[in-house]
């Protein structure tokens, strides 16, 4: 890389390769080729945001302030940057391998420190596929990404790079290698794992500083040393005021939407902290804003016909089934049997999972508590085999119904805790092919039901089977056809599955002692707000979910009164006639079934990655972020696409959906011997 023919000598600010093994990292080239580089990284932003089909619609001042804040966060990291290695070079300038050596050490570091929690899912196919142990995949994953930083800065400054046409392909390489790791931040896992898309960032602007040619500062702006200063404090200020200001929820909810923006807060942040509670308020509210410790069961329901001999549960849940499936025509044609058991009993319209990813939503229903009230231990990936909450299962078996989990996956068995006291719970079986192969196929799964069925005829019992098979990438029925083609034609094959334990139901002669249960774990996204898949959000295109009961007694209506999943572990305790432990956080819906109403008096919550949210009765819901504390609040009577936030509109300390979503989760959430909420994937 030559200096520009006929500059100066002291305007000169082309790259210029490592001389020897003794040149500085952070010569004056390399210092603003950094900082060029996360420039280039921040416009990128901006031209994909008005590029089509990724655009969104024009938001006025605060869509200019959030393009703002983003851009002016990448030029306050390039100016850091600048900063740092103008140390280096000031007080470390005769010992280059040192200076290297503290730029790698500080990168791995940073990826030691917060990478892992957002790697975890990667590390876990790595380990599967290196056939090596989770924590050297993990440490091998976090060594790839953020040791690449270091590795690129270094490799492209080399002096074997200073050849005329070596450094042209060096330059075009880098270039192609910013535009792959650019797309890889906006595409993959967008919303969620905020210290991975920091790191790809990273990534991005290393290279992006390489791929630029050489260039000179204006030559009025060198020997004028006032005019250069102010501009360096205007842009340093500005870069301050995006990185640590105070911005409103709007900015910083279209920030989250963008996964390439930079949160270096909810890198930081690992949870809220501690809130007030209103005494007043959660008393108004009802017995389950307050703690529950020493509380008696709650009772079975008294309106009910005589109990029946010998019951049996069988519940199906199918993972990332919108709670729309039903509700569109086109989309119902894909479940026939669905369809049929919905018009055949009965049909919640309004059902809403406690949380948008499968552990969180499971694992209450297990538990009968929140995610944030249990307990969940691990150095890296985090499960609550270490919690003491009673689970479903444990109290079936211990009044003698035969229990039985059939896993997907292996984590779904006994011993991580979020299924917990199952009689029968091994992962066996064929597994899935291609991407899909961590979990078993659900026709293997939906045979080893029916034959568990066929051999405990005589017993009560309580069966749960819970289907993988319409998970992202959705390659259950072939590869062909756009995303939401392929999720719909596996809901298609999930639901001949759901016809054959029915049509066994039948065979077996249980209809009469036989309870199917339907719903989801959590719906899916397909750009709802921006947005793809789940676990990233707690909208409700991934909390609403379908819910359909059909068996005996059971009366065949649509039931619009909101409820949760965390109502099932109750209604199955009711439905054996058996009391609820006081920690169950939700209420029977055996009344609903049968036909009769009820009043409830639990609240409606939904979390993820330390994100809470809240229904209320009077179509109100409000969604807390905790990592970058942000604060929505829609009225889904008016909105029901939630695209209209009033938290701008309203007093936050005074409001009572804030405070009532404050309260809850100040005094239900788990927090013994300093442990904090995890964030957890």
């Amino acid at each position: 890389m030559l200096r520009s023919r006929g500059m100066p000598k002291a305007l000169s600010v082309t790259a210029q390769p490592l001389a020897s093994s003794t040149e500085v990292m952070g010569s004056p080239p390399l210092r603003l080729y950094l900082a060029a580089g996360w420039v280039v990284a921040g416009l990128l932003n901006l031209v994909v945001d008005f590029l089509p089909g990724l655009a969104r619609k024009p938001g006025g001042v605060e869509e200019l302030l959030a393009h703002s804040v983003d851009f002016g966060r990448h030029l306050g990291f390039g100016l850091g940057s600048m900063l740092i290695v103008w140390l280096f070079q000031r007080f470390v300038p005769a010992y280059a391998g040192l200076a290297w050596s503290a730029f790698a050490a500080f990168a791995l570091t940073l990826g030691s420190l917060f990478l892992p929690t957002d790697l975890d899912g990667l590390a876990e196919r790595t380990a599967e596929v290196l056939g090596i142990g989770p924590a050297l995949a993990s440490g091998a994953v976090v060594l790839a990404i953020s040791g690449a930083i270091p590795l690129l800065a270094w490799l492209t400054r080399h002096r074997a790079f200073d050849r005329r046409w070596l450094g042209v392909g060096v330059r075009v390489a880098s270039a192609l290698g910013a535009l792959a790791a650019f797309y890889c931040n906006v595409s993959v896992s967008p919303g969620s794992n905020p210290s991975a898309h920091l790191f790809l960032s990273w990534i991005t602007a290393i290279l992006a500083g390489n791929a630029l040619p050489p260039f000179a500062l204006p030559a009025a702006l060198v020997p004028r040393r006032l005019p250069l200063l102010l501009l360096c404090s205007a842009l340093g200020l500005g870069s301050l005021w995006a990185l640590f200001g105070r911005h409103s929820n709007t900015v910083m909810i279209r920030l989250a939407r963008r996964p390439s923006s930079l949160h270096l807060l909810a890198v930081l942040h690992s949870d809220g902290g501690m809130d007030n509670v209103n005494a007043t308020l959660a008393a108004r509210a009802g017995p389950f804003f307050s703690p529950r410790d020493g509380l008696p069961a709650v009772l079975p329901s008294q309106r009910r016909p005589p109990p029946i001999p010998r019951p049996i549960v069988v519940l199906l849940t199918i993972d990332s089934m919108r709670g729309d499936v039903l509700s569109k025509p086109e989309r119902a044609a894909y479940m026939p049997q669905l369809l049929e058991l919905s018009q055949q009993g009965a049909n919640f319209s309004t059902a809403r999972a406690p949380g948008s990813m499968t552990k969180y939503t499971l694992g209450a229903i297990s538990s009968g508590k929140y995610f944030s009230q249990q307990y969940w231990s691990g150095t890296k990936n985090r499960w609550p085999s270490e919690d003491k909450s009673v689970h479903l299962a444990s109290v079936l078996s211990e009044a003698g119904v035969f229990t039985a989990a059939f896993p997907a996956t292996d984590w779904l068995q006994n011993g991580n805790g979020v299924l917990r006291g199952f009689e029968h719970n091994q992962f066996e079986g064929e597994r899935l092919p291609g991407r899909d192969s961590r979990w078993v196929d659900g026709k293997v799964l939906t045979g080893q039901l029916i034959s568990l069925l066929e051999s405990n005829v005589e017993r009560p019992g309580f069966y749960w089977l819970h289907y993988l098979d319409t998970h992202h990438p959705y390659f259950k029925s072939g590869k062909g056809g756009s995303q939401f083609d392929r999720y719909l034609r596996s809901l298609r094959v999930v639901d001949g599955y759901l016809a054959e334990v029915r049509a066994a139901i039948l065979r077996l002669g249980l209809a009469e002692r036989a309870l199917v249960i339907v719903a989801a774990d959590h719906g899916e996204a397909f750009g709802d707000h921006d947005s793809s898949f789940h676990g990233n959000s707690l909208y409700d295109e991934l909390v609403r979910v379908p819910l359909v009961a059909v068996g005996p007694g059971v009366v065949a209506r649509p039931i619009d009164a909101p409820v949760s999943l965390i109502d099932l572990g109750p209604t199955i305790l009711d439905w054996f006639n058996l009391p609820a432990p006081a920690s169950f956080m939700g209420q029977s819906l055996v009344p609903l079934l049968l036909g009769q109403s009820r009043q409830f008096t639990r609240p409606i919550v939904a979390e993820t990655r330390l994100k809470q949210s809240m229904f209320f009765d009077d179509g109100y819901k409000a969604i807390r972020d905790l990592r970058r504390e942000t604060l929505e609040l829609y009225n889904l009577k008016t909105d029901p696409g939630e695209l209209n936030n009033l938290s701008d509109e309203i007093d936050a300390e005074r409001d009572e959906h804030v405070l009532l979503l404050r309260s809850f989760f100040q005094v239900q959430t788990y927090r013994e011997n300093g442990y904090r909420v995890p964030y957890v994937k």
